[in-house]
């Protein structure tokens, strides 16, 4: 299991970049810099969204030969955005290039590339950690939200489940080592005021999972029933920020059908969102059953007491809107969204409604699940809706790009 204990306050980022063939670097001088322009094609804004741009491209624009370090500005302000390296495989070599942007509806940005004497200095927007301090805890959190799952020390005292817990915040501090501390220090000192399940001012944890799937934990559907896995048994953080955090989590096997099936998540969160992009494949040790008995993929939410469900685009958005446990503490919604492509069958079982997706047996799928409070920044269940929808409308449309030509 991989352990991150400390929260550094500021990440340095170097990206090594090899020259490629044929690049303008072959023919003269290196370009000091390169432009992209980059254009919102909705009427809607699109705030603190991450961009990615292939570094190969970066590369060949800047004619970059030797280890280097990348800045990115916004032209009309000279503003230095927040940047990030990252890899679209697992543990892979970063090859590309994250970019923090905001656009207004319509606008086109002009984002300026270049190398620079020192490396870019940005506070972090994103943070988690396995927190074995608290029975193997995964935390991860944003400037909007923050989330947990259980583990194996968890596991071990019979509080089984999968779920995925919400922590309720509203500020964009990040508060998992803080929370975890003075909870700690409460349970030490026995002061229930520095529980965080107490609001003092920046949230509180009061939203419960118990054997629900939470805010969008998966299972099987099979023969009228859901199975789910037990807590997470392994842990690995991909990504660490400072805009991007991405983690694996493995769950060991479990019999569905007679058969033994496992699960693995790679749980993506980046800075001002709400919603966690999670990719969940089940690995079969052998042939499921077909036809109507064939185990179908499901992610839920969970439903408490004054719950209310909303479903949307053909099963592609579902959210729920409720009170939190201590309803003094307002409101809470979830939800989960499909890729726009993606249509599903609702119901609701197990205290939950399931989203089941119209896809083959086997197969790995994408979503999205998060949440959101209405003393944070979605005041109400109509917010809540109207952000899912532009969240959804945001994927439909992405951000377009195109280069400055090479003179």
């Amino acid at each position: 299991m991989h352990q991150r204990r400390s929260n550094p306050l500021v990440f340095t980022l170097t990206a090594c970049l090899t020259m490629l063939a044929g690049s303008p670097a072959a023919h003269g001088a290196s370009p000091e810099r390169a432009v992209l322009e980059v254009t919102n094609p909705t009427g809607m804004p699109r705030l603190e969204e991450v961009l990615e741009v292939p570094l190969t491209v970066i590369q060949g624009r800047l004619a970059i030969a030797t280890s280097s370090n990348l800045e990115v500005e916004d032209e009309a302000t000279h503003r230095p955005l927040p940047v990030q390296f990252d890899s679209t495989e697992a543990g892979a070599r970063a090859n590309q290039l994250l970019v923090l942007v905001s656009l207004s509806p319509h606008e086109t940005i002009r984002l300026v590339f270049h190398t620079a004497a020192e490396p870019a200095l940005i506070q972090p927007m994103v943070y988690g950690r396995v927190v074995p301090e608290r029975k193997d805890d995964f935390a991860w959190e944003n400037d909007k939200v923050a989330y947990r799952v259980y583990g194996p020390a968890l596991q071990a005292t019979g509080e089984i489940t999968s779920g995925i817990d919400v922590w309720s915040k509203r500020v964009p501090d990040l508060i998992v080592n803080a929370w975890y501390r003075r909870d700690a220090e409460g349970q030490r000192t026995n002061n229930p005021e520095l529980s965080y399940h107490k609001d003092a001012g920046q949230g509180l944890d009061s939203y419960e999972v118990g054997k629900s799937r939470g805010c969008g934990g998966t299972g099987l559907w099979t023969n009228g029933q859901l199975s789910v896995s037990k807590n997470y048994v392994s842990a690995r953080i991909l990504a660490a920020g400072p805009i991007r955090f991405r983690f694996r989590l493995r769950y060991a096997p479990w019999t569905v059908g007679g058969i033994e099936v496992s699960e693995e998540k790679i749980v993506t969160l980046d800075a001002g969102s709400h919603l966690n992009r999670i990719e969940s494949t089940f690995l079969f040790s052998g042939a499921p059953a077909a036809g109507k008995h064939a185990p179908r993929w499901a992610a839920g939410l969970a439903m408490h007491s004054g719950a209310h469900v909303t479903t949307a685009e053909g099963g592609g958005i579902v959210s729920v809107w409720e009170p939190l446990t201590d309803h003094a503490a307002g409101m809470d919604g979830t939800a989960i969204l499909l890729e726009p492509e993606q249509r599903a069958e609702t119901i609701q079982a197990a205290g939950n409604v399931l989203v089941l997706p119209r896809t083959a047996t086997g197969t790995g799928v994408t979503y999205y699940a998060g949440a959101a409070w209405s003393k944070g920044d979605i005041p109400d269940e109509a917010a809540w809706s109207q952000y899912l929808q532009a969240f959804r409308d945001r994927l439909k449309a992405p951000l377009n790009t195109r280069w400055e030509r090479i003179e």
